[in-house]
Protein backbone atom coordinates (compact mmCIF):
# COMPACT_ATOMS: atom_id res chain seq x y z
CA UNK A 1 0.00 0.00 0.00
CA UNK A 2 2.94 2.19 0.26
CA UNK A 3 2.34 5.11 -2.25
CA UNK A 4 -1.25 5.23 -2.40
CA UNK A 5 -3.38 7.84 -1.75
CA UNK A 6 -6.53 6.44 -0.93
CA UNK A 7 -8.11 2.70 -0.79
CA UNK A 8 -10.89 1.18 -2.68
CA UNK A 9 -11.50 -2.22 -3.85
CA UNK A 10 -14.30 -5.09 -4.74
CA UNK A 11 -15.99 -7.36 -2.25
CA UNK A 12 -17.36 -10.61 -4.40
CA UNK A 13 -19.77 -13.25 -3.05
CA UNK A 14 -20.98 -16.91 -5.41
CA UNK A 15 -24.71 -17.01 -5.47
CA UNK A 16 -26.48 -20.40 -6.68
CA UNK A 17 -27.57 -18.76 -10.36
CA UNK A 18 -28.16 -16.26 -12.78
CA UNK A 19 -31.55 -15.62 -11.25
CA UNK A 20 -30.22 -15.20 -7.52
CA UNK A 21 -26.97 -12.68 -9.17
CA UNK A 22 -29.69 -10.32 -10.32
CA UNK A 23 -31.22 -10.37 -7.75
CA UNK A 24 -28.10 -9.39 -5.29
CA UNK A 25 -26.67 -7.04 -7.62
CA UNK A 26 -29.96 -5.21 -7.45
CA UNK A 27 -29.76 -5.67 -3.94
CA UNK A 28 -25.77 -4.49 -3.30
CA UNK A 29 -26.29 -1.67 -6.08
CA UNK A 30 -30.05 -0.13 -3.44
CA UNK A 31 -27.35 -0.86 -0.54
CA UNK A 32 -24.97 1.58 -1.87
CA UNK A 33 -22.74 0.33 -4.02
CA UNK A 34 -22.24 2.43 -7.09
CA UNK A 35 -21.14 -0.04 -9.39
CA UNK A 36 -22.49 -4.19 -9.22
CA UNK A 37 -21.71 -6.96 -11.89
CA UNK A 38 -22.34 -10.28 -11.70
CA UNK A 39 -21.13 -13.56 -14.13
CA UNK A 40 -20.59 -17.08 -14.13
CA UNK A 41 -18.72 -18.26 -11.09
CA UNK A 42 -15.83 -20.85 -11.95
CA UNK A 43 -17.33 -24.00 -11.05
CA UNK A 44 -21.03 -23.41 -10.70
CA UNK A 45 -22.78 -20.77 -9.38
CA UNK A 46 -22.58 -16.79 -10.15
CA UNK A 47 -19.55 -14.52 -8.96
CA UNK A 48 -21.03 -11.07 -7.77
CA UNK A 49 -19.09 -8.14 -7.68
CA UNK A 50 -19.65 -4.82 -5.99
CA UNK A 51 -16.98 -2.16 -6.50
CA UNK A 52 -16.28 -0.23 -3.43
CA UNK A 53 -15.05 3.20 -4.44
CA UNK A 54 -14.34 4.34 -0.84
CA UNK A 55 -12.44 6.21 -0.60
CA UNK A 56 -10.82 4.69 2.77
CA UNK A 57 -7.66 5.80 4.53
CA UNK A 58 -4.39 3.74 3.66
CA UNK A 59 -4.45 2.42 6.99
CA UNK A 60 -5.38 -0.28 9.49
CA UNK A 61 -8.47 1.74 10.30
CA UNK A 62 -9.20 2.31 6.41
CA UNK A 63 -8.83 -1.70 6.27
CA UNK A 64 -11.28 -2.38 9.19
CA UNK A 65 -13.50 0.42 7.86
CA UNK A 66 -13.61 -1.89 4.07
CA UNK A 67 -13.93 -5.26 5.98
CA UNK A 68 -17.23 -4.09 7.86
CA UNK A 69 -18.72 -2.89 4.82
CA UNK A 70 -17.68 -6.02 3.30
CA UNK A 71 -19.74 -7.83 6.20
CA UNK A 72 -22.67 -5.79 5.86
CA UNK A 73 -22.62 -6.75 2.24
CA UNK A 74 -22.15 -10.44 2.85
CA UNK A 75 -25.00 -10.28 5.43
CA UNK A 76 -27.21 -9.09 2.57
CA UNK A 77 -25.79 -12.06 0.52
CA UNK A 78 -26.93 -14.65 2.60
CA UNK A 79 -30.29 -13.87 1.85
CA UNK A 80 -29.99 -14.57 -1.05
CA UNK A 81 -27.97 -17.72 -0.89
CA UNK A 82 -24.65 -16.10 -1.26
CA UNK A 83 -21.36 -16.45 0.16
CA UNK A 84 -18.40 -14.21 0.66
CA UNK A 85 -15.60 -15.35 -1.73
CA UNK A 86 -12.62 -12.73 -1.64
CA UNK A 87 -12.42 -9.23 -2.85
CA UNK A 88 -9.75 -6.79 -3.47
CA UNK A 89 -8.27 -3.70 -2.35
CA UNK A 90 -6.26 -1.12 -4.65
CA UNK A 91 -5.19 2.36 -5.02
CA UNK A 92 -8.66 4.48 -5.75
CA UNK A 93 -6.49 5.25 -9.36
CA UNK A 94 -6.69 1.81 -10.37
CA UNK A 95 -10.34 0.88 -9.56
CA UNK A 96 -11.27 1.06 -13.05
CA UNK A 97 -9.48 -2.17 -13.67
CA UNK A 98 -12.47 -3.95 -11.89
CA UNK A 99 -14.98 -1.67 -13.28
CA UNK A 100 -16.18 -5.10 -15.47
CA UNK A 101 -18.39 -3.60 -18.57
CA UNK A 102 -18.61 -6.93 -20.25
CA UNK A 103 -20.47 -8.79 -17.81
CA UNK A 104 -23.75 -10.26 -18.35
CA UNK A 105 -25.04 -8.57 -15.34
CA UNK A 106 -24.73 -5.23 -14.21
CA UNK A 107 -26.53 -2.94 -12.00
CA UNK A 108 -25.48 0.42 -11.38
CA UNK A 109 -26.62 3.48 -8.60
CA UNK A 110 -24.29 6.53 -9.71
CA UNK A 111 -22.96 8.78 -6.93
CA UNK A 112 -24.04 6.56 -3.98
CA UNK A 113 -21.94 4.53 -1.33
CA UNK A 114 -22.76 2.03 1.53
CA UNK A 115 -23.20 3.04 4.73
CA UNK A 116 -19.32 3.22 6.42
CA UNK A 117 -18.93 2.78 10.12
CA UNK A 118 -16.38 4.72 12.45
CA UNK A 119 -13.88 2.77 13.46
CA UNK A 120 -11.94 3.60 16.60
CA UNK A 121 -8.23 1.85 16.71
CA UNK A 122 -7.70 1.50 21.19
CA UNK A 123 -4.43 2.48 22.24
CA UNK A 124 -2.20 -1.29 22.28
CA UNK A 125 -0.75 -2.03 26.12
CA UNK A 126 2.95 -2.22 25.97
CA UNK A 127 4.80 -5.09 24.92
CA UNK A 128 6.28 -7.20 27.51
CA UNK A 129 10.00 -8.71 26.71
CA UNK A 130 9.81 -12.71 27.21
CA UNK A 131 12.95 -13.82 28.37
CA UNK A 132 14.78 -17.01 26.59
CA UNK A 133 16.46 -17.35 29.75
CA UNK A 134 17.58 -19.63 31.67
CA UNK A 135 18.41 -22.65 28.97
CA UNK A 136 20.37 -25.63 29.70
CA UNK A 137 21.29 -27.57 26.53
CA UNK A 138 23.97 -30.02 26.40
CA UNK A 139 26.26 -30.97 23.27
CA UNK A 140 24.97 -34.46 22.85
CA UNK A 141 23.73 -36.53 19.73
CA UNK A 142 19.73 -35.92 18.64
CA UNK A 143 18.01 -39.44 18.32
CA UNK A 144 15.53 -39.18 15.71
CA UNK A 145 13.76 -42.90 16.27
CA UNK A 146 10.77 -44.18 13.54
CA UNK A 147 12.10 -41.50 11.22
CA UNK A 148 12.95 -44.52 8.96
CA UNK A 149 9.73 -46.48 9.74
CA UNK A 150 7.37 -43.59 7.75
CA UNK A 151 6.72 -44.24 4.24
CA UNK A 152 7.20 -40.35 3.31
CA UNK A 153 7.56 -41.51 -0.38
CA UNK A 154 3.69 -42.14 -0.12
CA UNK A 155 3.35 -39.09 1.57
CA UNK A 156 2.99 -35.28 0.05
CA UNK A 157 4.31 -31.96 0.53
CA UNK A 158 3.23 -29.08 -1.09
CA UNK A 159 5.86 -29.83 -4.15
CA UNK A 160 4.95 -33.49 -4.45
CA UNK A 161 6.32 -36.24 -2.64
CA UNK A 162 7.78 -35.89 1.13
CA UNK A 163 10.65 -38.28 0.23
CA UNK A 164 13.14 -35.53 1.38
CA UNK A 165 11.38 -34.72 4.46
CA UNK A 166 13.51 -37.34 6.56
CA UNK A 167 17.20 -35.38 5.31
CA UNK A 168 15.61 -32.15 6.71
CA UNK A 169 14.83 -33.12 9.79
CA UNK A 170 18.20 -34.66 10.43
CA UNK A 171 19.20 -31.85 8.97
CA UNK A 172 17.83 -29.59 12.06
CA UNK A 173 20.00 -32.10 14.29
CA UNK A 174 23.03 -30.20 12.91
CA UNK A 175 24.66 -28.13 15.03
CA UNK A 176 26.35 -26.99 12.55
CA UNK A 177 23.59 -26.63 9.61
CA UNK A 178 21.54 -24.01 9.02
CA UNK A 179 19.15 -23.91 11.13
CA UNK A 180 16.66 -20.90 9.98
CA UNK A 181 16.99 -21.54 6.54
CA UNK A 182 16.31 -25.58 7.45
CA UNK A 183 12.99 -25.01 8.93
CA UNK A 184 11.85 -22.35 6.51
CA UNK A 185 12.16 -25.06 3.60
CA UNK A 186 10.41 -27.70 5.83
CA UNK A 187 7.49 -25.82 7.01
CA UNK A 188 7.60 -22.43 5.26
CA UNK A 189 7.99 -24.43 1.89
CA UNK A 190 6.94 -27.49 2.54
CA UNK A 191 4.58 -29.05 5.15
CA UNK A 192 3.20 -25.75 5.89
CA UNK A 193 2.62 -23.55 2.88
CA UNK A 194 0.93 -20.53 2.98
CA UNK A 195 -1.19 -22.02 5.92
CA UNK A 196 -1.82 -25.56 4.47
CA UNK A 197 -1.97 -28.63 5.65
CA UNK A 198 -0.63 -31.72 3.33
CA UNK A 199 -0.85 -35.67 4.36
CA UNK A 200 3.29 -35.41 5.09
CA UNK A 201 2.63 -32.55 7.92
CA UNK A 202 1.40 -34.44 10.55
CA UNK A 203 3.66 -37.43 10.73
CA UNK A 204 6.57 -35.24 10.41
CA UNK A 205 5.43 -32.94 14.06
CA UNK A 206 6.05 -35.67 16.75
CA UNK A 207 10.15 -35.31 15.59
CA UNK A 208 9.85 -31.88 16.65
CA UNK A 209 8.67 -33.04 20.11
CA UNK A 210 11.64 -35.62 20.04
CA UNK A 211 14.53 -32.51 18.75
CA UNK A 212 12.32 -30.39 22.14
CA UNK A 213 12.78 -33.27 24.96
CA UNK A 214 16.43 -34.71 23.57
CA UNK A 215 18.16 -31.57 25.94
CA UNK A 216 20.24 -31.15 23.04
CA UNK A 217 18.58 -28.02 21.45
CA UNK A 218 18.80 -24.42 22.46
CA UNK A 219 15.69 -22.07 24.13
CA UNK A 220 15.66 -19.78 20.88
CA UNK A 221 15.57 -23.08 18.40
CA UNK A 222 13.40 -24.97 20.64
CA UNK A 223 11.15 -21.90 20.90
CA UNK A 224 11.04 -21.92 16.78
CA UNK A 225 9.65 -25.89 17.02
CA UNK A 226 7.14 -25.07 19.57
CA UNK A 227 5.99 -21.87 17.38
CA UNK A 228 5.42 -24.07 14.06
CA UNK A 229 3.49 -26.48 16.63
CA UNK A 230 1.13 -23.71 17.27
CA UNK A 231 1.10 -22.78 13.98
CA UNK A 232 -0.11 -26.19 12.78
CA UNK A 233 -2.42 -26.81 15.79
CA UNK A 234 -4.35 -23.61 14.21
CA UNK A 235 -4.85 -24.20 10.88
CA UNK A 236 -8.24 -26.62 11.89
CA UNK A 237 -9.82 -23.84 13.92
CA UNK A 238 -8.31 -21.51 10.68
CA UNK A 239 -9.99 -24.03 8.21
CA UNK A 240 -13.35 -23.57 10.17
CA UNK A 241 -13.82 -20.05 10.33
CA UNK A 242 -12.87 -19.87 6.12
CA UNK A 243 -15.75 -22.44 5.47
CA UNK A 244 -18.06 -20.98 8.33
CA UNK A 245 -20.22 -18.58 6.18
CA UNK A 246 -20.57 -21.07 2.78
CA UNK A 247 -21.71 -23.80 5.09
CA UNK A 248 -24.21 -21.65 6.96
CA UNK A 249 -25.47 -20.51 3.45
CA UNK A 250 -25.50 -24.19 2.64
CA UNK A 251 -27.24 -25.15 5.58
CA UNK A 252 -24.28 -27.82 6.82
CA UNK A 253 -21.63 -27.96 9.60
CA UNK A 254 -18.44 -25.78 8.50
CA UNK A 255 -15.64 -28.60 7.93
CA UNK A 256 -12.05 -27.68 8.23
CA UNK A 257 -9.37 -27.92 5.36
CA UNK A 258 -7.67 -31.40 4.21
CA UNK A 259 -5.45 -32.93 6.71
CA UNK A 260 -5.75 -29.91 9.35
CA UNK A 261 -7.87 -32.36 11.73
CA UNK A 262 -5.01 -35.21 11.64
CA UNK A 263 -2.28 -32.05 12.50
CA UNK A 264 -4.39 -30.91 14.96
CA UNK A 265 -4.87 -34.33 17.15
CA UNK A 266 -1.02 -35.03 16.65
CA UNK A 267 0.11 -31.71 18.59
CA UNK A 268 -2.99 -33.20 20.59
CA UNK A 269 -1.15 -36.32 20.99
CA UNK A 270 2.63 -34.49 21.74
CA UNK A 271 0.99 -31.92 24.21
CA UNK A 272 1.16 -33.65 27.69
CA UNK A 273 4.91 -34.58 27.48
CA UNK A 274 5.55 -30.78 26.20
CA UNK A 275 3.41 -29.16 29.12
CA UNK A 276 5.49 -31.38 31.61
CA UNK A 277 8.27 -29.36 30.48
CA UNK A 278 6.41 -26.06 31.95
CA UNK A 279 9.36 -25.83 34.80
CA UNK A 280 12.59 -26.27 32.81
CA UNK A 281 11.46 -23.52 29.99
CA UNK A 282 12.08 -20.11 30.30
CA UNK A 283 9.09 -17.76 30.25
CA UNK A 284 9.12 -16.89 25.79
CA UNK A 285 8.85 -20.98 25.61
CA UNK A 286 5.95 -21.00 28.39
CA UNK A 287 4.24 -18.24 26.69
CA UNK A 288 3.67 -20.43 23.56
CA UNK A 289 2.74 -23.76 25.99
CA UNK A 290 0.07 -21.58 27.74
CA UNK A 291 -0.76 -20.97 24.06
CA UNK A 292 -1.00 -24.37 22.99
CA UNK A 293 -2.90 -25.24 26.52
CA UNK A 294 -5.85 -22.82 25.34
CA UNK A 295 -6.12 -24.82 21.95
CA UNK A 296 -6.25 -27.66 23.97
CA UNK A 297 -7.84 -26.98 27.41
CA UNK A 298 -8.45 -30.50 28.19
CA UNK A 299 -5.16 -30.80 28.55
CA UNK A 300 -4.18 -27.10 29.49
CA UNK A 301 -6.48 -27.00 33.07
CA UNK A 302 -3.35 -28.95 34.71
CA UNK A 303 -1.38 -26.37 34.17
CA UNK A 304 -4.47 -23.76 34.41
CA UNK A 305 -2.81 -22.15 37.62
CA UNK A 306 0.88 -21.76 36.44
CA UNK A 307 -0.58 -19.88 33.61
CA UNK A 308 -2.87 -17.57 36.09
CA UNK A 309 0.35 -16.86 37.84
CA UNK A 310 1.65 -15.80 34.24
CA UNK A 311 -0.94 -13.78 33.10
CA UNK A 312 -0.62 -11.97 36.42
CA UNK A 313 2.57 -11.03 36.66
CA UNK A 314 2.53 -9.75 32.79
CA UNK A 315 -1.26 -7.96 33.51
CA UNK A 316 -1.46 -4.64 31.83
CA UNK A 317 1.02 -6.19 28.90
CA UNK A 318 -0.33 -7.25 25.10
CA UNK A 319 1.21 -10.75 26.60
CA UNK A 320 -0.71 -11.27 29.32
CA UNK A 321 -4.17 -10.21 27.63
CA UNK A 322 -3.48 -13.31 25.24
CA UNK A 323 -2.45 -15.09 28.52
CA UNK A 324 -5.75 -14.19 30.31
CA UNK A 325 -7.83 -15.71 27.29
CA UNK A 326 -6.00 -18.04 27.13
CA UNK A 327 -6.90 -19.32 31.03
CA UNK A 328 -10.30 -18.47 30.31
CA UNK A 329 -10.22 -21.00 27.38
CA UNK A 330 -8.73 -23.26 29.50
CA UNK A 331 -11.17 -23.04 31.93
CA UNK A 332 -13.80 -23.05 29.35
CA UNK A 333 -15.16 -19.28 30.56
CA UNK A 334 -17.13 -18.28 27.47
CA UNK A 335 -18.37 -14.85 28.20
CA UNK A 336 -14.71 -13.45 29.91
CA UNK A 337 -12.75 -15.60 26.67
CA UNK A 338 -15.10 -13.48 24.35
CA UNK A 339 -14.66 -9.98 26.66
CA UNK A 340 -10.86 -10.59 26.37
CA UNK A 341 -10.59 -11.83 22.56
CA UNK A 342 -12.54 -8.58 21.70
CA UNK A 343 -10.46 -6.16 24.16
CA UNK A 344 -7.47 -7.78 21.76
CA UNK A 345 -8.94 -7.11 18.75
CA UNK A 346 -9.57 -3.73 19.68
CA UNK A 347 -5.80 -3.06 19.47
CA UNK A 348 -4.18 -5.57 17.21
CA UNK A 349 -4.33 -4.85 14.00
CA UNK A 350 -3.40 -7.96 12.76
CA UNK A 351 -6.86 -9.96 13.57
CA UNK A 352 -10.27 -9.35 11.95
CA UNK A 353 -13.07 -8.26 13.76
CA UNK A 354 -14.90 -10.57 11.63
CA UNK A 355 -13.51 -13.76 13.11
CA UNK A 356 -15.85 -13.25 16.68
CA UNK A 357 -18.95 -12.48 14.42
CA UNK A 358 -18.46 -15.99 12.51
CA UNK A 359 -21.71 -17.90 12.46
CA UNK A 360 -22.07 -21.84 14.05
CA UNK A 361 -18.64 -21.52 16.03
CA UNK A 362 -17.96 -21.72 19.30
CA UNK A 363 -16.17 -19.12 21.35
CA UNK A 364 -13.51 -21.46 22.23
CA UNK A 365 -12.83 -21.93 18.09
CA UNK A 366 -13.09 -18.13 17.26
CA UNK A 367 -10.90 -17.29 20.45
CA UNK A 368 -8.28 -19.67 19.68
CA UNK A 369 -7.81 -18.24 16.38
CA UNK A 370 -7.59 -14.60 17.68
CA UNK A 371 -4.99 -16.60 20.54
CA UNK A 372 -2.81 -18.74 17.84
CA UNK A 373 -2.35 -15.20 15.28
CA UNK A 374 -1.54 -13.08 17.93
CA UNK A 375 0.82 -15.52 20.28
CA UNK A 376 3.22 -15.07 16.59
CA UNK A 377 3.31 -11.33 16.51
CA UNK A 378 4.78 -11.62 20.89
CA UNK A 379 7.40 -13.39 20.05
CA UNK A 380 9.40 -10.81 18.52
CA UNK A 381 9.68 -9.71 22.09
CA UNK A 382 12.29 -12.64 23.52
CA UNK A 383 15.50 -11.67 24.91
Amino acid sequence: MAGWSAMAGTHEFVVPDDVHAQELARALAAHGFAYVTARPHVGEGWTVTALDEGPYPVDTTGQRMMNAVGRAAAAIARQYGGYRNGGSRCDVSMLHIDRDSDAPIVCTNPGVRPPTPTVVMATPPPAAPLALTPDHAHDIPINLSGLDEIAWADLDHAHGPAEDIPDLLQALTDPFGDWAQTLDELFGDDLLHQGTCYSATAPALPFLTQMIVSGAVPAKQRLDLYVWLLIAAGRWSAGLLGDAEQAAVQHRPPQPQAWTLDVHFTVDEQLPTLLARWETEPPAVRFVLACLAGVYPHHGRQIGDRIAHMAQELTGTQAGAYLHLTHALVHGRDDPAIAIATDIVAWQDSHDPGWLDIPDLTIAVKASQILTEGALHQLSNTE
